[in-house]
C-alpha cells in the first residue's frame, strides 16, 4: 500500500486532474492505490463507449446499476446491439446527458425507444437514426431539455415530414444537425421553425462517393448565418474524443466568423 504524503483532499485534486487531462492513463492510475481506485474509477465510466461488434458482453455485467445510473454521463454506443440490451442500459444509465447511437437496427420504427430516451432528463445531446424513433410524433413533454440533436440517417426530404414528426416542438433545442443530406427545403423549415435554434449544420463523412456528393453543394442555395457544413473523417472518434462536441465546436467558431463579418454569411463549408 502506497502511504499519501499530501493532505487527501489536494491528493485527490491532483489525481482526479491528471485522468481528466490525460484520461488514457486512467487504468493505469487506478493501480496506484486503493483510495485513488475509488477517486476515480468513476470518471472512466464518466465517458462510456460500447461497441457491440466488438464485445459481446453487457457494462452492467462489471458494475451494479447505481454505479451506472450515477456515474455514466456520456453513452456512445455502436454495432449491432439486442433491442433488449439496448432498453436496459437506457433504463439504467438515467444520469447521460449525451448520447450517440451508430447502431444496427432494423429499417421499421421501434416504438418501444421513443418513450425511454423521452424519459431521461438530463439529456441535452442526441445523436440518432431518427427513422426508428418516429412510430409517431413526439409529445410536446419529451426531450423538453435537449439542445443538441445529431440526425443520423436523415428520411425525408421535405420539412414538413419532421413537422409532423414534431421535431419543431423541442423548444430548447439550439443545435441541429443532418448527416450526408443536403435538402434545400428542409434546412430552410428547420431555420424558419426551430424558435432556439442558434446553428444548423450537414456533416458528411469520408470516402469518395461521400466526397462527391458533398461537392455537388451550391453555396447560395440556402444563405443564413448559422448554417454550416463540414466533413468529419470518423464520426464515432470524434464524439468519443469530445464526449459530443467536436463538431459543433467547429460549427460555432466558423458561425462566430460569420457574424463578425469576417466571411459572408452566404459561405457554408467550415474548413
Amino acid at each position: 500500500m502506497t502511504a499519501p504524503r499530501l493532505p487527501p483532499e489536494l491528493e485527490r485534486c491532483i489525481f482526479e486532474e491528471a485522468a481528466l487531462t490525460h484520461r488514457a492513463s486512467i487504468s493505469s492510475l487506478l493501480r496506484v492505490a486503493h483510495r485513488v481506485h475509488v477517486w476515480i474509477e468513476p470518471m472512466l465510466y464518466n465517458v462510456l463507449t460500447v461497441d457491440y461488434a466488438k464485445v459481446k458482453r453487457s457494462p452492467a455485467d462489471f458494475r451494479d446499476a447505481s454505479f451506472l445510473a450515477s456515474n455514466v454521463q456520456h453513452l456512445n454506443l455502436s454495432g449491432p446491439i439486442p433491442p433488449a440490451e439496448l432498453q436496459g442500459l437506457l433504463g439504467t444509465c438515467t444520469s447521460i446527458t449525451s448520447l450517440a447511437m451508430w447502431l444496427s437496427f432494423p429499417l421499421t420504427p421501434s416504438p418501444e425507444l421513443l418513450p425511454l430516451l423521452e424519459l431521461l432528463p438530463s439529456l441535452r445531446r442526441l445523436a440518432v437514426d431518427i427513422t426508428h424513433l418516429f412510430g409517431g410524433p413526439l409529445r410536446p413533454s419529451g426531450f423538453r431539455s435537449l439542445t443538441h440533436l445529431d440526425i443520423l440517417a436523415a428520411p425525408f426530404d421535405e420539412w414538413r415530414l419532421y413537422a409532423a414528426a414534431g421535431l419543431h416542438r423541442m423548444l430548447a433545442l439550439t443545435h441541429l444537425a443532418f448527416r450526408e443530406r443536403f435538402h434545400p427545403r428542409v434546412l430552410r423549415g428547420a431555420l424558419a421553425h426551430c424558435p432556439a435554434l442558434r446553428a444548423l449544420g450537414v456533416v458528411w463523412g469520408h470516402g469518395a462517393r461521400r466526397r462527391r456528393r458533398a461537392a455537388d453543394v451550391r453555396e447560395g442555395e440556402v444563405v443564413d448565418v448559422r448554417l454550416f457544413l463540414l466533413v468529419c473523417e470518423d464520426w464515432v472518434e470524434d464524439w468519443a474524443r469530445g464526449a459530443g462536441m467536436d463538431v459543433w465546436a467547429r460549427g460555432e467558431a466558423f458561425i462566430a466568423r460569420k457574424r463578425a463579418g469576417e466571411i459572408p454569411e452566404s459561405r457554408l463549408w467550415a474548413r
